[in-house]
């Protein structure tokens, strides 16, 4: 069973309960959970629980991407079941054989006191930018079914916006980049669940391009 927590494209987290469950599950049936939480740094209302809670037969899979803003260093971990070690090892070496010292050296500078007092007021940053852009995404006629709980996305319901293309995301983000020049992301990218009602938002940007992003959608909307 692969899983991510929190997930892209909704921003939300499996619940600690549910995600026991799961892990229950599937080891009853004699399979193995793979966790995805790289975004889990970039938790904002509860504190995170690792998968790793719920037994060391788990795997996890994490990255210095996100929460420590290194992405496109392609720096990360697993944490695997002792029995996997040596399976996992011989995949390392004919995959990578090993991150980059420079890589490397970065890395352990992100667990600096000075260093990850940064990456705290990111997050929170990240946390007052959705706490604006859900509400203002309501107000330009935007479904929210859920609320980001992690990471930086949001993920809209275009069904019931005022513009001809409502409920048709691909058609909708077109008239949005040549309209309005403001570039979203249809949920076509993301699975099968209802695609074209859905777009993404990504807020890993200044809360200043934010605002500017919801004026141009409201006079857009407005014609």
């Amino acid at each position: 069973m692969l899983l991510a927590s929190p997930s892209n494209p909704t921003g939300t987290s499996i619940e600690p309960d549910e995600l026991r469950r799961i892990v229950e599950t599937v080891r009853a049936r004699g399979g193995s959970t793979i966790v995805d939480e790289t975004y889990q740094g970039l938790s904002y209302d509860a504190q995170p629980v690792s998968a790793l809670s719920y037994g060391d037969d788990v795997v996890t899979v994490n990255s210095f991407s996100k929460y420590f803003n290194m992405t496109g260093w392609r720096l990360g971990w697993l944490v695997v079941p002792h029995a996997m070690v040596s399976a996992v090892e011989k995949l390392s070496q004919n995959l990578f054989i090993c991150a980059s010292a420079l890589a490397q050296h970065a890395a352990l500078a992100c667990f600096e006191p000075e260093t990850l007092a940064i990456y705290e007021a990111r997050r929170l940053e990240f946390k007052q930018r959705r706490d604006y852009i859900v509400p203002a995404l309501r107000s330009l006629g935007f479904g929210a079914p859920v609320v980001p709980d992690g990471a930086f996305y949001v993920y809209a319901d275009t069904a019931s916006v005022h513009h001809p293309a409502a409920g048709n995301s691909d058609a909708l983000t077109h008239s949005m980049l040549h309209d309005a020049g403001v570039v979203l992301v249809p949920g076509a990218d993301f699975g099968f669940h209802a695609p074209e009602r859905y777009i993404r938002l990504s807020y890993a940007t200044a809360h200043s391009k934010l605002e500017k992003a919801v004026r141009r959608l409201g006079t857009l909307f407005s014609r």
